[in-house]
């Protein structure tokens, strides 16, 4: 009896992976623009690199890799960009890319939501994204605060508020 569960249970498991598609990503025009709330300071950084893995059927299956390149922030400010890559923020030279791993996408209500581990200067911490797909284009939405990764010079968490949203562009 019990192998007749573990047969059904690898059955179930191998046709599920067998369904799930790797969609093609343009990470050539995936962007990732962030806003330090408090600051008013809005930027963008590019050198995406994404893996999105998915079975339409069942969003249970879905695996979302990605990471940026810290060294592309822009602020359209040289002197502020130098100061964010420097060692009092993001410390590029030791920490230059931010990795994002899912752990589950969801729906809830009508919405969807991608959960998982975001890790910035070698901090990790559990976010969760809204995701939205419109117009060939997934986007991934999120409020962290920057003291939780040590990139502010804020003491108090509410003053570090950082809206992030990743736009990734996809062939269908």
């Amino acid at each position: 009896m019990k192998n007749i569960y573990i047969s059904l249970f690898l059955m179930f498991t191998l046709q599920s992976v067998a369904i799930s598609q790797t969609i093609s990503l343009d990470t050539k025009n995936a962007t990732v623009a962030f806003h330090f709330i408090s600051e008013k300071t809005k930027g963008t950084l590019t050198g995406v690199k994404a893996n999105l893995t998915i079975d339409p059927s069942n969003l249970s299956f879905a695996k979302v890799l990605g990471s940026v390149d810290v060294t592309t922030l822009s602020t359209k400010n040289k002197m502020r960009d130098k100061h964010l890559k420097s060692d009092d923020f993001f410390n590029v030279e030791k920490y230059p890319k931010m990795t994002f791993q899912s752990s589950d996408i969801y729906q809830e209500g009508n919405k969807y939501k991608s959960k998982g581990i975001l890790t910035i200067k070698g901090i990790q911490k559990e976010v969760t994204f809204d995701l939205k797909n419109t117009d060939s284009t997934l986007v991934f939405s999120t409020t962290i605060y920057a003291l939780d990764f040590d990139v502010s010079t804020k003491k108090k968490r509410e003053k570090s508020k950082v809206y992030v949203e990743v736009t990734l562009p996809y062939n269908p």
